[in-house]
């Protein structure tokens, strides 16, 4: 059995402001173009100053997100069950950026896994700002 996609992850980046900043924007497809990851499908969930709920998926972006540039080979990954339980936290006046996005550089690694019939006893995600504030204390010890 052989596996097409390494890992995915879904990320929701949450914004206050209605839109997402361009900047981000372009991070985003800065990041998948650089190989490491691969962008496979992201949507934007916003709620209006009344409240009115918005949920865009990568079909329905428009001018929102650029997507000409990028092919999103999974579109349907950030399904309206996670789409719905993500706008339920968010306030009004708010947007969240949803992206799912696979770990491409390990693709052969979960080959080889797979070949191996290794079983996966943890896969746990660190927080970015776990990370640095653990690295910040280890800097202060030394």
């Amino acid at each position: 059995m052989s596996s097409s996609f390494g890992p995915v992850e879904l990320v929701a980046l949450a914004f206050d402001a209605p839109r997402i900043p361009p900047p981000v924007v372009r991070a985003v497809f800065d990041v998948a173009a650089s190989g490491a990851v691969t962008l496979l499908d992201l949507a934007v969930v916003r709620r209006s100053d009344e409240g009115g709920l918005v949920i865009l998926e990568a079909q329905d972006l428009g001018d929102e997100v650029d997507l000409v540039a990028l092919e999103l080979p999974a579109t349907g990954l950030t399904g309206d069950e996670d789409l719905r339980e993500i706008a339920a936290e968010i306030d009004p006046g708010t947007s969240v950026l949803v992206l799912a996005i696979e770990h491409t550089w390990s693709r052969q690694l979960v080959a080889a896994a797979v070949e191996a019939e290794a079983d996966v006893i943890l896969h746990e995600r660190v927080p970015a700002a776990a990370v640095n504030e653990i690295a910040a204390l280890a800097e202060v010890r030394s």
